[in-house]
């Protein structure tokens, strides 16, 4: 295979919080090549990542958080993928437990590849940094960053949330403040389209067959209800 390089796993976290899953996953992997970037210095999760940007020594990088344990053929599988392409969207599977966390898993699915995702692999050479001023959509302001090309992994990750319905409210009632200047710099995005972030995203490309699970489609709709109710109570005027 072509351009096999080291990997940089930046991996931002805090104090207290137990690494032994994600590092234990990353043991795994079929790809050896690795170094693994802990940023713990108590910033916001955009700040850590630039400091392992900066750190990074491979010639690709793999933005995880803390509670996302990769599978043991994803790495082998982007590396083989990101020779033809700028970036890649990863698999998600939210391992939440109880009937809340799969809905959310549910929901996920319908994101996966669009503009509603975010690349987590791409090369290091010209990558951008995160901005430190926004806290939740970051990532969709990286993503637009990077530009390019991309493609979405055969494999997935495994992303074990520990949030409650409150406690996602919560984060995103947060992740709101920030939304105005994400808005500002990106007027025309896709994932400020009401009709694209309600309808769109559900039904295109074969999508909409997955609707008809009628009881998964209208919790779904009550959680993004409740998100607009969030988003135009707590974002910044």
């Amino acid at each position: 295979m072509r351009g096999i390089g080291k990997v940089s796993i930046i991996l931002p976290t805090h104090k207290g919080r137990d690494l032994s899953g994600v590092l234990d996953a990353i043991d795994k992997s079929t790809y050896r090549n690795v170094e693994i970037i802990v940023v713990n210095v108590g910033k916001e999760r955009s700040a850590q990542r630039n400091i392992g940007i900066n750190k990074a020594t491979g010639e690709y990088l793999l933005i995880l958080d803390s509670d996302m344990h990769i599978t043991p053929n994803l790495l082998e599988d982007c590396i083989g993928k990101i020779q033809y392409c700028d970036g890649v969207y990863l698999r998600e599977e939210i391992m939440t437990k109880g009937l809340f966390g799969k809905i959310r898993n549910w929901e996920r699915q319908f994101y996966t590849g669009t503009a509603i995702d975010c690349v987590r692999f791409i090369r290091r050479k010209g990558c951008p940094y995160f901005d430190e001023g926004m806290s939740g959509p970051e990532d969709a302001a990286w993503d637009r960053e990077v530009g390019g090309t991309r493609t979405v992994s055969n494999y997935p990750y495994l992303h074990y949330e520990d949030v409650t319905f409150v406690s996602y409210f919560k984060k995103k009632a947060y992740y709101s403040r920030s939304m105005k200047l994400f808005a500002d710099r990106y007027p025309n995005d896709k994932v400020l389209n009401f009709k694209y972030r309600c309808w769109t995203v559900f039904t295109e490309n074969g999508k909409w067959k997955r609707l008809f699970n009628l009881p998964m489609t209208l919790a779904v709709i009550l959680i993004i209800l409740v998100r607009g109710v969030i988003y135009l109570c707590f974002r910044e005027r």
